[in-house]
């Protein structure tokens, strides 16, 4: 029983890496009726549900997983990617962490660790976590933004400053980078570099608003 539904699942698994989604449902859904005591199927099907938008649905297949495999690491990852989706940060926070617990080491679970220590505003977390993702992906354009958007809320304009130019070696035409170094430049009273960085995002990205709005503030004032 056990090996039959390890092959379905595995074919499920080609299926879904060809993006044939009701295939894949299919081969999982007869795994299951091989073993409903096998665990992985149950994640996969709660992987399809996230994939499709239906994350409550997908949060009641991981758990289902979770049960049967208390140690499935792929299951809280997940778990916590749903949860993050809808908003229950703290949730998410605690699925990611026991993904880490059960043995899951890779910069996206530490990305994602920090982004939901962020969106809960706890920022000197995130900051930990961005740099525990920069440590195994060096060269991660969105852990290093978002770090220095974190040190913008914080209030800390030089470190937010330096880590955006970080960002901006890594990815020249990273208009929100762009912005946000504009406005930090704009906090430290530097007008002329803050207009070359909105500037450069509004000619990167010329739907960039906020760009747009604090080069008109800054027409205002001069």
């Amino acid at each position: 029983m056990r090996k039959a539904a390890e092959d379905y699942n595995d074919l499920g698994l080609q299926e879904l890496a060809q993006g044939n989604f009701e295939e894949a449902l299919g081969l999982f859904e007869k795994a299951i009726k091989e073993d409903n005591t096998y665990a992985r199927p149950y994640c996969n099907i709660g992987n399809i549900l996230a994939a499709t938008g239906h994350e409550n649905d997908a949060i009641q297949w991981f758990a289902r997983a979770i049960e049967l495999e208390p140690g499935l690491e792929l299951a809280y990852y997940g778990m916590g990617n749903s949860y993050f989706n809808i908003g229950n940060y703290e949730s998410a926070r605690v699925s990611f962490e026991k993904a880490k617990e059960h043995g899951m080491k890779h910069h996206d679970l530490e990305f994602m660790i920090a982004m939901s220590y962020m969106q809960s505003e706890k920022l000197e977390k995130a900051i930990e976590h961005f740099d525990a993702c920069l440590t195994e992906q060096p060269d991660d354009v969105e852990a290093y933004f978002n770090k220095g958007m974190a040190y913008a809320r914080m209030g800390r304009i030089e470190e937010a400053r330096d880590v955006f130019l970080r960002t901006l070696e890594l990815d020249p035409e990273h208009d929100d980078a762009l912005y946000n170094l504009g406005v930090a430049y704009a906090f430290l009273e530097q007008m002329d570099e803050a207009r070359q960085q909105f500037e450069k995002a509004v000619s990167i990205n010329p739907g960039h608003i906020l760009a747009q709005n604090a080069l008109t503030e800054l027409s205002k004032s001069e």
